[in-house]
């Protein structure tokens, strides 16, 4: 598929990324980090215009994670369920809520870049839980900038072997999305075990006052 994607955006271009970033934003599983690198180099290499490749980029992008915030808003949790298959099964699910529980925005940040794995799963749940909308946008655009610029650069700085960087940081990425969950589960145990600790019943001191009486007596 990757092969057949890369053939379009060679030869329709920016029509041709729009959808597919599109699609990603939204849970189809489109490859857009690879897609981006790969324009990045096309870029360079004259076959991509550089300026309208990044605004295509971002519009999309936003577009499409803004999509996906309005399918949580509005479908609740049936959306999730439905989608929960296409946006890599329950297990991701699973990860991508209990990072927005702990992170919130930084959560909605941090799932465009460096976490773009669970992207659109945070969409969707930072729809069901009603995140106020224009923070929404806000962490939406900062990080999608970064994500763009990011996968486009490289592309473009390393255009010789973009497809070596590909394969490498898909590998990364995963790793480190993985690593990032497990920081996170720890903390929310450690934190419950805390508080579990300062909850604990304090056994009843034994009242004096009956030695003192039998003293006395």
């Amino acid at each position: 598929m990757n092969d057949r994607l890369l053939e379009l955006l060679l030869a329709y271009g920016v029509l041709a990324l729009a959808p597919i970033l599109v699609g990603g934003a939204i849970g189809l599983p489109l490859p857009g980090s690879l897609i981006l690198l790969a324009a990045g180099a096309f870029a360079r290499g004259g076959q991509l215009n550089p300026v309208a490749l990044v605004l295509c980029a971002l519009i999309s992008t936003i577009v499409g994670n803004e999509i996906g915030y309005e399918i949580g808003r509005r479908g609740g949790r049936g959306a999730l369920t439905r989608w929960s298959g296409r946006l890599g099964g329950a297990a991701l699910v699973g990860r991508a809520e209990r990072l927005l529980a702990r992170r919130g925005g930084a959560a909605v940040l941090l799932s465009r870049f460096p976490l773009s794995p669970v992207s659109a799963i945070v969409n969707i749940l930072a729809g069901i839980g009603h995140y106020p909308a224009r923070a929404f946008i806000l962490y939406n655009l900062v990080g999608v900038t970064l994500w763009v610029g990011f996968y486009v650069g490289l592309g473009y700085a390393f255009s010789a072997s973009w497809d070596i960087l590909a394969s490498f940081l898909g590998d990364a990425t995963q790793a480190l999305t993985l690593a990032a969950v497990i920081v996170l589960l720890l903390v929310a145990l450690v934190r419950t075990l805390r508080g579990r600790h300062h909850e604990a019943p304090v056994a009843p001191r034994p009242d004096p006052e009956p030695e003192l009486r039998r003293g006395e007596g």
